[in-house]
């Protein structure tokens, strides 16, 4: 897999105006005559994400396109954060959980549990929240769905989603501050903006995991 840009090379280029995260589904449903309904779920979901940027100076919004345009498309990923989500609730600003070093410490039999440790001891993660997990060259990208406080060694089972991957190991690194997920641009989805005398408006593009090579 090419590796994803970091959140410098795209992410902290772009003046977002506003976004919205969804977790896009692949379920199907089918249902008897009956009343009865059965659901399966096809694949895993995906994090989408639908970005409009802000009105800016031509210069400005000429080289957040050519940002774009110069991932060939689909071609390669890059990090992108959700804005509203860049620290936890708890901890506007990460200085409480400041340098430290957050891991997993084991893996839990239900994929929907993240067993952390190195976290400072009470530390809340609130429903709502967003978490990276790093291992290797696989980046998950995870929302908490279970407000949950650390015990005093600083460690926590804490409910997330969509589901940990399979091939989850203890050490893997686990980002709170400004946790990122690996997304490419959707296909015919950038709109590069309208230029208007001293400013250009309507950027946007919509952005879908990447998850793999």
């Amino acid at each position: 897999m090419v590796a994803p840009l970091s959140l410098a090379e795209i992410y902290n280029l772009l003046p977002i105006a506003t976004v919205k995260w969804s977790l896009q589904r692949n379920d199907e449903l089918s249902g008897a005559g009956s009343g009865d309904v059965w659901t399966a779920e096809l694949s895993d979901p995906l994090w989408a994400a639908d970005v409009t940027l802000g009105v800016g100076e031509h210069d400005e919004l000429k080289q957040c396109a050519a940002a774009i345009r110069s991932l060939e498309g689909a071609k390669q990923s890059f990090l992108l954060c959700d804005p509203t989500s860049e620290f936890p609730q708890a901890d506007r600003t990460g200085t409480i959980l400041g340098a430290s070093a957050v891991t997993i410490r084991a893996v839990h039999a239900n994929r929907r549990i993240a067993q952390l440790r190195g976290l400072p001891a009470s530390y809340v993660l609130t429903l709502g929240d967003k978490m990276q997990l790093t291992q290797g060259s696989m980046i998950r990208f995870f929302e908490i769905s279970k407000t949950t406080a650390a015990n005093g060694a600083g460690q926590m089972d804490v409910q997330v989603m969509p589901r940990l991957p399979l091939t989850l190991a203890a050490g893997a690194v686990v980002t709170l501050v400004r946790p990122a997920c690996p997304v490419i641009i959707h296909p015919g989805s950038h709109e590069p903006g309208i230029a208007r005398r001293t400013v250009t408006d309507g950027a946007s593009f919509r952005a879908l995991q990447k998850k793999r090579g």
